[in-house]
């Protein structure tokens, strides 16, 4: 999950561009604390650039993580329920005509026979990311839109037959869905509180370098009065 050479990377990368920046940018700080500024900015640079790497390692590793444990899952049921109605015909979808209670019979045999957490090999919490999330999410769909309806196919294959593999890759997709939305909201939290610094201190270099011209060449204002008196 973790790649010392990705993390390398990112830490250099981190460092330089704040070093860059320090040399553009907050060299232009007043002098009583332009080197603490200095210090500040590489530090929050590399917390930035630490950070995207760690939610791209994360979510690469949960991402092979779901897709490992789905595949297992898909297995497990196949092996141990062989002669299961559901998994060796699954569900035609164009003939049952909105019959919710063959759709609830159907989702509650197919959760009877998935395998638990503990059969799976899987901690409480990835599992309930995989199964659970997706399985209310399965129901859902099923229960509240027609056949017709796009948003049942996530679920179904391409001749619109609910099979235990067509579940298998609506789990799995429907998981990293919900990874990827919560890691999208971390990565703009922490981009928001990063830019956030950058239009400061652009803003606290620019004043402080128009208050270093002023007082070096004086106010021109000040000047034109003086020598129209």
């Amino acid at each position: 999950m973790f790649n010392v050479v990705l993390a390398v990377v990112f830490l250099v990368l981190g460092i330089g561009l704040g070093i860059v920046y320090n040399r553009l940018v907050i060299r232009h700080y007043p002098d009583s604390n332009r080197k603490n500024a200095y210090v500040l900015t590489v530090i929050v640079f590399l917390v930035f650039s630490g950070v995207l790497y760690l939610l791209i390692s994360v979510n690469s590793g949960i991402k092979t993580t779901i897709t490992n444990y789905t595949i297992k899952m898909e297995q497990y049921v196949k092996d141990k329920h062989p002669d299961n109605g559901f998994v060796k015909n699954g569900l035609d979808l164009k003939s049952i005509n909105d019959d919710i209670s063959q759709i609830s019979k159907t989702v509650t045999e197919l959760k009877s026979i998935l395998p638990t957490h503990q059969e799976l090999g899987v901690n409480h919490f990835t599992y309930n990311l995989i199964v659970d999330y997706a399985i209310k999410e399965l129901q859902k769909k099923l229960t509240i839109v027609s056949y017709s309806a796009k948003v049942v196919n996530s679920f179904a294959d391409k001749d619109s037959v609910l099979t235990v593999t067509s579940v298998s890759n609506g789990l799995q997709a429907g998981a990293i869905k919900l990874i990827n939305t919560v890691f999208l909201i971390i990565a703009a939290v922490f981009t928001v509180v990063f830019l956030i610094y950058i239009v400061y201190s652009l803003v606290t270099a620019r004043n402080a370098k128009k208050r270093r011209m002023l007082t070096e060449g004086g106010d021109p204002g000040s000047i034109r009065t003086r020598t129209n008196n």
